[in-house]
């Protein structure tokens, strides 16, 4: 049976995850995303999950090892496609994907990388500009702003920054993923499998772009 694989790509805050999520729900295909694996693995007491939650605890990396294991766990299975979501990272994680590949799917099977390109002053205003509450919810001061400055309207508790959205932070997160993600683009432009997508659309939008390319390639 043929398999169909999609990897998203884009930097912090482009909203590469929220279409994922999108595309499974459209098609069925089985999501790939190593932070959802590793938190059912580590809630399930697996070995592999008792392992990983060594490092989480002490606040460290999950090892490549780890990682390309339970991607590799992620793509057994009959699933007619595999969704990708943040992986692979860097260079190595793509090597350890690409040599899975080799054992997974066949040469035959359709793999495409979906880059949904964003500024960085995009990127800075959207994560700059987002608010989030103890209790869970996230506001966004351009587009969901809260009904009362600085106040969540859930619980009426006071709203904060994130560490992950301060600009320095931000700045390093960006700087991190040109410097790890452009080889991996590269090699997929090499390969003529790098579909672009404007990622300064509407979600919907972004949403129908995807849909309309994956119908001239012939995947839907």
């Amino acid at each position: 049976m043929s398999k169909t694989v999609i990897i998203f790509f884009g930097p912090p805050g482009s909203g590469k995850g929220t279409q994922a999520e999108l595309l499974v729900k459209k098609t069925g295909w089985k999501k790939i995303s190593t932070g959802d694996l590793l938190r059912f693995e580590v809630a399930a007491g697996t070995k592999l999950g008792k392992l990983a939650n060594k490092y989480l605890g002490k606040g460290k990396l999950v090892p490549d090892r780890l990682l390309i294991d339970l991607v590799d766990k992620g793509l057994r299975g009959r699933a007619r496609g595999f969704i990708f979501d943040g992986y692979p990272r860097n260079l190595k994680q793509l090597k350890d994907l690409l040599l899975m590949f080799k054992k997974r799917i066949k040469l035959s099977d359709p793999v495409y990388a979906f880059l949904v390109a964003v500024s960085d002053a995009e990127v800075k205003q959207r994560l700059g500009e987002r608010r989030s509450c103890a209790c869970g919810a996230v506001y966004h001061l351009k587009y969901n702003p809260p009904i009362n400055d600085g106040i969540c309207d859930i619980c009426g508790k006071k709203l904060f920054t994130r560490n992950d959205d301060k600009p320095k932070v931000i700045a390093h997160r960006l700087k991190v993923y040109h410097q790890q993600g452009k080889p991996i683009i590269d090699y997929w432009q090499k390969q003529g499998k790098l579909i672009g997508i404007n990622g300064e659309q509407p979600i919907a939008k972004i949403h129908e772009e995807i849909m309309a390319r994956l119908k001239e390639l012939k995947l839907i």
